[in-house]
């Protein structure tokens, strides 16, 4: 894959793979790792638009009703087809956020020329298509109406962060989730706990489906 590949990796030189089967509903326990940050390897050079119906399979419909409040790399996005993504973006993806504030950053507001203090006034502009890391973040009622969609791609967690999140159940609701594939080989949950403080790989890619 050339130098994209290489650069991808030389970032994230390994990585531990975890993939969970659950019950219905169980998902949303892993929501708080997506409101925290989480990684993609994707796409890029496209617009946020493109990114997130091809990658993830939003629908326009769904950006246009739901999405409201979006930075792309700190700065507040009203156009999703006019800004791009690049290898190593950082996006933050909310539905509207309340007050005055909410307001100024909404996009398409009418209060948008309040944003002067915080917005670039440079133009983004499109990069070369090529596979590239993107950093994200959902927020608000995001993270139960496509929060799973994420999930059920795949994300990369960094390691700290999913240790953190582990260590927040009990015993008792993690054994709930039945087993796990680690690095595609089945494992009993109970075992997890001493896999994931032995293996230093800082990140984990992860895969959480629900069954049918």
């Amino acid at each position: 894959m050339g130098t994209e590949s290489s650069s991808f990796k030389s970032r994230f030189p390994s990585s531990l793979s975890l993939e969970f089967n659950l019950l219905p509903g169980q998902i949303s326990y892993f929501f708080p790792l997506l409101q925290k940050g989480f990684a993609v390897e994707a796409r890029v050079g496209i617009s946020i638009q493109a990114f997130l119906c091809g990658h993830f399979g939003l629908s326009t419909e769904y950006l246009r009703g739901r999405v409201k409040t979006v930075f792309l790399d700190g700065k507040s996005v009203d156009d999703l087809d006019q800004a791009f993504v690049q290898d190593g973006s950082r996006l933050a993806l909310s539905a509207a956020l309340p007050g005055l504030a909410g307001a100024v950053l909404r996009r398409g507001s009418t209060y948008a020329k309040l944003r002067s203090q915080v917005a670039e006034k440079k133009k983004d502009l499109p990069g070369k298509p090529e596979e590239g890391l993107v950093i994200l973040k959902l927020f608000n009622l995001l993270l139960p109406e496509i929060g799973g969609v994420f999930l059920q791609k795949g994300v990369l967690i960094p390691r700290e962060d999913f240790l953190e999140f582990w260590g927040q159940h009990a015993e008792e609701t993690r054994r709930g989730w039945g087993k796990a594939r680690v690095n595609g080989e089945e494992s009993e949950i109970d075992s997890l706990a001493n896999l994931l403080q032995a293996d230093l790989s800082p990140w984990i890619r992860l895969e959480v489906l629900e069954k049918n």
